[in-house]
């Protein structure tokens, strides 16, 4: 009876993994899985996109396959990796990407849904990918700001022998493939990745599509979008792209970057030129409260409501912002922050900054750092040369060293999870399961 208990709270607590396994697992990634529905609805999708788009198939559907699912794992490892780190994605947060996307097509958020469904697409599968990328763009983001550090004197020395990024506004529209190494690669293992990376080379010259390659043979992160790392000006393109690029004419391929993570080649689609601009910067004050275990969103949004209602009875914002905000820098200044341009806050403060006018109070919204209320005090266009020059700097060194930092890490992340591949006969094993189960259930024993 012991015996019998024990099984049951076993297969109860392993029961969604459980689930999974008997939708037929193809990889295990630790406690985790990726089905073969998953594998198929992915598949589907990225075939739809194809068809959709008017692009080719790939003629190596096996090489197609296989870089799907190593696509799969690699935003799943992320995921996972936010969840572990209490980063997650809002239902919100989806919904105002979808809009965007709507907006730059012209069309409502309704009728881009009605577009995509006529089209043959899975809207939830849609959204559900959307999901993935605002997780994995985040994740990414953090691990570039915590990785990538950029000293005062690295942007001195940039201004002093670089200066010829300030005086250009090119940008370029280029994609990139790379062909990984482990960390403690063997000799044979660089010499199939270099002899890989020469074929794929060859292969565009003798004239394949880059973005199929891409697709089929890229161990980069961006892999299944063609390599694409879209229109860029010269400061935010990878530093070791820089060199090759000089030299490369719009339409050809570079010759192959040797990096401690691989091989890279890379490919300029196409450039133009841009006029100089002004920079509009933007005077606000907030009000921040951070949320925990004790102050729910729902309590951070409620109180700001509250302290909103009482400023727009009278109350000034500088008292409140003194007394309740968890921003004890800002809550100084009576929740005042410095003049700054576009891209200085994160993304969802900036997005609100950007569709308010100004000596208006907004609503309650969320950002990474708690929930918010502000008021944009003032916008003006600033000639502030240089501290422009510093922050492109800074912007530069950064996105230079952004691609390689986060394709080692995701190399890092590959190796520290357990991911294994399951086979026929696995799955054979997993379906017959034995009833005389050892003290410790492990389906997945070798």
């Amino acid at each position: 009876m012991k015996h019998i208990k024990f099984i049951i709270i076993i297969l109860l607590f392993h029961t969604n993994s459980y689930a999974k396994i008997l939708d037929q697992a193809i990889v295990i990634i630790e406690d985790d899985v990726i089905t073969q529905s998953e594998f198929e609805e992915k598949l589907s999708f990225t075939m739809n996109q194809y068809r959709v788009s008017g692009n080719q198939l790939p003629v190596d559907r096996e090489a197609f396959r296989e870089q799907i699912l190593e696509h799969m794992i690699t935003t799943r490892l992320q995921i996972n990796y936010a969840k572990n780190n209490g980063l997650e994605i809002k239902e919100w947060m989806i919904d105002k990407a979808m809009e965007n996307i709507a907006e730059r097509s012209g069309v409502t958020l309704s009728e881009f849904r009605e577009k995509i469904i006529s089209e043959g697409i899975d809207y939830k599968v849609y959204r559900n990918i959307m999901a993935e990328e605002l997780i994995t763009r985040e994740v990414q983001r953090r691990i570039v700001s915590t990785k990538v550090k950029v000293s005062q004197k690295e942007i001195d020395d940039f201004i002093k022998h670089q200066s010829h990024v300030f005086k250009e506004n090119n940008q370029y529209k280029i994609s990139n493939i790379l062909v990984s190494l482990s960390e403690n690669h063997s000799f044979e293992e660089k010499l199939a990745a270099e002899k890989k990376i020469n074929m794929i080379r060859d292969k565009f010259i003798s004239g394949e599509n880059f973005s199929n390659l891409a697709r089929n043979y890229s161990d980069s992160g961006n892999a299944l979008s063609g390599g694409d790392l879209g229109w860029r000006k010269i400061s935010e393109i990878p530093k070791i792209f820089i060199n090759e690029l000089e030299n490369l004419n719009k339409g050809e391929v570079s010759n192959i970057i040797e990096t401690s993570n691989g091989y890279y080649i890379f490919h300029l689609e196409d450039e133009k030129e841009l006029e100089n601009s002004e920079i509009q910067e933007t005077k606000v004050r907030h009000i921040l409260i951070k949320t925990n275990a004790i102050v729910t969103d729902e309590v951070a949004k409620e109180k700001l409501l509250r302290l909103k209602s009482r400023i727009e009875n009278g109350e000034a914002f500088a008292d409140i912002a003194r007394a309740h905000s968890d921003d004890t820098m800002s809550a100084a200044e009576g929740g005042e922050l410095a003049w700054a341009g576009p891209g200085a806050f994160v993304p969802n403060f900036q997005d609100k900054i950007d569709t308010m006018s100004t000596n208006i109070l907004s609503d309650p919204f969320k950002s990474q750092f708690g929930w918010h209320i502000l008021e944009v005090l003032g916008k003006r266009n600033q000639d502030n040369t240089e501290l422009i020059k510093r922050n492109l700097a800074k912007q530069y060194i950064t996105n230079s060293r952004s691609r390689e930092t986060i394709d080692s890490w995701l190399i890092e992340l590959k190796q520290e999870n357990y991911i294994k591949y399951v086979t026929e006969s696995d799955r054979s094993n997993i379906n017959e399961i034995d009833i005389k189960m050892q003290q410790q259930w492990d389906p997945f024993a070798e």
